[in-house]
Order: structure tokens, then C-alpha cells, then sequence
């Protein structure tokens, strides 16, 4: 299913326009005109996927203090070029739009009744490096649209992990296992939505979900940018899912 079914047009300034008309710039994708956005064309925006559907490796049975997890797009060669920007380019930009769109998407849903959204938190030496944490630009989009703080501060990552990328299902469950912990005196909420970028075998999501259902969290759900066709072979950049 085609984004061109939802009609979402970014909205530019009158200078952004001005200057694009002077000094066009191209999309990240196919590298043509950006004339729709800053960074990406109409063509290549309205080839993104929507998915919007549980992900191919999550298992209910297997996490019974998860209510839905929900991905928005497939992870096309398209929003691969778009998340590499984002993680790597100092695009962080790119995550507040694509959490706009995301938010369009599920605004009439539960996930947009939840108390509070939550970013998956980074490690500060990972946060150092990469100045932003990018889960949180996209819960800052999805909060424009459905009017739901985004909370970064009930959570940490106490513990500074390798990159999961070539690791299996096992491996990520053991490498992630015990990093996340609750700070001392905040308030719990009922309901939270997780927002992460990409869901692969669901380890970090399951994981701080885990650990929110320990301190009391009733309604637990998950929300992601994409998410691959399976997670058995695809090739990631390094770190492009930590």
C-alpha cells in the first residue's frame, strides 16, 4: 500500500521556497529536484510503504504485557536512505517530519490515547557522539499530532552496548538484557507508547516494555518508523538498529 492514499504535504516557508528556487535541492533518495520537501521528492515520498501492521518477528505469546506494536512503513530501500540521514547525517530533522507522518497515520487510533510517549533511550556516550537521540526526534513529531508529552526522562540506559547488527535473535535478547532502568521518583504513568526507529527482532522495544510492566505501566505499546519483510538476512549498516 502506496503513501498516496493519505495525502501529506510538508509545508514550507515562503523563504524555504524561495531559496529552493534559486538553489534546488535534491533528494536523498533518487537524487532528483526536491521540489515536495528539503530532502525528499513527491515521487519518493509517495513510494514509502505503509505497513501499519505487527511486525513479522514479534510475538504476542511470548510478551504478555505488550498490548499492540505497531510498525508504520516496510524498511524500503527508501526509508533506509532516509534513517541512514537521520542517525548519521545530522538529520535530525528528518525524524520529527517522519514522526509527523507517523502520527497522521495513527492519530485516530489507541496508541494516540496513551498518558505519555516514550523514546527508547540511548546510551550518553552514544548520544555524545551522535548529538540528538533520534527515537526522540520522532516521538517529538508524533506528539505534534496526537498531543501527547513525550517523556526522556523516566528512563535510562545504564549500560553502553555493541552494535546488534550482526547478531541473531538470541544473541540480541542477551546482548540488551538489564540496560534499562527507571529513575528514582518519577511519576509512573498507566499508559505509554514506545517509539523507536526500527524494529527488527523487537529485543530493545521488548526489553524497556519489560521493564516499565515491572514498575507498575498497565498499557504498554510499541510504535516504530519500519520495519523489515523478516529480520533473518537483511543487511544492516552498522548501529543502523542501536
Amino acid at each position: 500500500m502506496k503513501t498516496g492514499l493519505i495525502r501529506i504535504k510538508p509545508k514550507l516557508t515562503y523563504l524555504q521556497t524561495f531559496l529552493n528556487r534559486i538553489f534546488p535541492v535534491q533528494c536523498l533518495i533518487c537524487k532528483r529536484v526536491a521540489v515536495f520537501s528539503t530532502f525528499i521528492c513527491r515521487d519518493c515520498f509517495y513510494e514509502l510503504e505503509i505497513f501499519l501492521d505487527t511486525p513479522v518477528s514479534f510475538k504476542y505469546e511470548e510478551n504478555p504485557f505488550i498490548h499492540q506494536v505497531l510498525c508504520a512503513y516496510w524498511f524500503t530501500p527508501g526509508l533506509q536512505v532516509l534513517a541512514h540521514h537521520l542517525k548519521y547525517k545530522q538529520a535530525d530533522y528528518i525524524g520529527r517530519w517522519l514522526g509527523e507522518r507517523v502520527g497522521m497515520l495513527t492519530k485516530d487510533s489507541d496508541f494516540s490515547l496513551a498518558a505519555v510517549i516514550i523514546p527508547v533511550p540511548l546510551h550518553p556516550k552514544r548520544k555524545r557522539v551522535r548529538g540528538y537521540n533520534q527515537s526522540e526526534q520522532i516521538a517529538m513529531g508524533i506528539s505534534r499530532i496526537w498531543g501527547v508529552p513525550v517523556v526522556s526522562d523516566l528512563t535510562f540506559r545504564r549500560v553502553h552496548t555493541s552494535t546488534q547488527t550482526r547478531l541473531n535473535r538470541e544473541e540480541r535478547q542477551k546482548n540488551i538484557s538489564g540496560i534499562f532502568e527507571i529513575r528514582k521518583g518519577k511519576t509512573i504513568p498507566e499508559s505509554c507508547v514506545i517509539v523507536d526507529d526500527i524494529f527488527t527482532t523487537g529485543a530493545t522495544t521488548c526489553e524497556l516494555a519489560r521493564v516499565l510492566h515491572t514498575v507498575g505501566v498497565k498499557d504498554i505499546r510499541i510504535i516504530t518508523l519500519g520495519t523489515p519483510f523478516t529480520h533473518e538476512g537483511i543487511k544492516f549498516e552498522p548501529g543502523i538498529d542501536g
